[in-house]
């Protein structure tokens, strides 16, 4: 991550917490255990420590992506875990000088959840850190008659994920969101040095000049690499990113 800070545009990063890092018990949201018992565990404070000790400029954090699954489920002892998952990420987020927490807030599997219930526990924690947004992601749901664009219009900020508004063909009406949202994700594969969003009725950059440009938004972008890379990839990678910060600066 040094290097890639050093050799190119990239003002910093955002920090991803995995489920898998917890050592009081296995994602809920990975389907294989075996990821679980290779990971080595963290806590917040050994993360916290670890980060710093880098000296890496951390923009962003996202928090774990089981805190949703945790909110949702009929057993106290879970939803008091997922209460203090988003406390503990907000700290985090604070403690690391960032302004922006990422939050997956509801199952995505669950076909009932309590959407106004689900903002009430955010905005209840969310208060003890006011230098912190916390921002909901427009990730998928099986709510019935429902889409991240409905469920997302009840909160103060908000996280657009590109392949998510591929998904549900719903770039066009986060428009009229511009003024809450404070991250977008830039979900691309990497094809020689040009990003590639595949299954979408609309282009990656076509999807960045609509944002930048025709809805003036000036907040941050976060890419998030789909596919495999590896070191091979590093070269084109940075020339990728440089090409793109240009593009922005425009």
């Amino acid at each position: 991550m040094t290097k890639l800070r050093q050799e190119s545009a990239v003002d910093g990063f955002e920090l991803q917490l995995e489920p898998e890092w917890d050592g009081e018990n296995p994602s809920l949201t990975d389907a294989h255990f075996a990821d679980w018992t290779k990971t080595p565990k963290h806590s917040f404070e050994e993360i916290l420590d670890l980060v710093r000790s880098e000296g890496l400029p951390i923009l962003s954090v996202h928090a774990s992506r089981d805190i949703g699954s945790y909110l949702c489920s009929d057993r106290e002892r879970d939803l008091g875990k997922g209460k203090r998952l988003i406390y503990d990420s907000l700290r985090l987020t604070s403690g690391l000088g960032a302004d922006i927490c990422v939050f997956h807030l509801w199952d995505t599997r669950k076909e009932e959840l309590d959407i106004t219930r689900l903002r009430r526990t955010l905005l209840d924690i969310a208060p003890h850190f006011p230098e912190v947004k916390a921002s909901v992601e427009n990730v998928p749901t099986h709510l019935k008659g429902s889409t991240p664009f409905d469920l997302l219009q009840i909160f103060d900020y908000v996280t657009l994920d590109l392949r998510w508004a591929a998904f549900y063909k719903e770039l066009d009406a986060f428009e009229s969101m511009g003024d809450r949202i404070v991250n977008v994700h830039l979900r691309g594969r990497l094809e020689e040095e040009k990003w590639i969003l595949d299954q979408s009725s609309f282009g990656f950059y076509e999807a960045l000049d609509k944002i930048k440009n025709v809805w003036r938004y000036s907040g941050l972008f976060t890419i998030e690499p789909e596919g495999s890379m590896d070191r091979s990839c590093f070269r084109r990678f940075v020339r990728s990113v440089n090409s793109l910060k240009a593009r922005m600066d425009e």
